[in-house]
């Protein structure tokens, strides 16, 4: 298989993260991609042009994360990050939803600060940043119930670890966006989770290279 990503840190943790859990290594070929180079033949596998794309033995191909985590889920024999059935099910794929969001949301702060400042429009930086901070307090609420991994969890280590990584970078140019934000403060909760599950293996053995 092959997977088309692209190479930059944090926005293909959940799927390196499953890769790692499946025992999948050997299996997958990373394919670093840029999907908005003219050149790009993404299109040629995924009509959207998005990454990540699972391009399978048989040719064919899956794209949308949540969906290529789902698949991977299936090729292994170890517990399953996708419950079967069940309100234990709805709860892990809500929070995998959530957590998306709280990705989602701050993927748009990034790209209000690819304009100028005086073009960035403060009410939708206001707007973004309200998502990602109602996010993580309801993370907060549900963390202390966390139990064995699941696909909620691993999308929560990404959303969170690319909320740190992105902080300052973002801040420098966008000025709405406080350097310093701690979004520990105020979550010992999630901060004591983070801690514990961000530490396992398949969370830190890189897989997929970036630049």
């Amino acid at each position: 298989m092959k997977l088309r990503y692209t190479n930059i840190a944090n926005y293909v943790s959940t799927a390196e993260a499953v890769i790692n859990y499946a025992g999948l290594r050997d299996r997958i070929e990373p394919i670093p991609t840029r999907p908005f180079e003219p050149d790009c033949d993404l299109g040629d596998f995924n009509p959207l042009g998005t990454v990540p794309t699972l391009i399978r033995d048989d040719g064919s191909a899956l794209y949308g994360g949540p969906v290529i985590y789902d698949y991977l889920d299936t090729l292994h024999d170890k517990k399953p990050l996708h419950p079967a059935g069940g309100e234990t099910r709805w709860a892990v794929l809500r929070r995998a939803w959530l957590s998306d969001g709280i990705f989602d949301s701050y993927v748009r702060i990034i790209q209000e600060g690819w304009e100028k400042v005086e073009n960035q429009r403060p009410v939708v930086i206001a707007r973004q940043w309200a998502k990602v901070m109602r996010g993580l307090d309801a993370l907060e609420g549900e963390a202390a119930g966390f139990k064995e991994l699941d696909i909620g969890q691993v999308r929560a280590v990404g959303a969170i670890a690319f909320v740190v990584l992105k902080t300052r970078p973002t801040a420098a140019v966008c000025p709405a966006i406080d350097p310093d934000y701690d979004w520990r403060k105020g979550r010992p909760a999630l901060s004591d989770w983070f801690d514990r599950v961000s530490a396992d293996p398949i969370f830190t053995e890189r897989l997929l290279p970036v630049g």
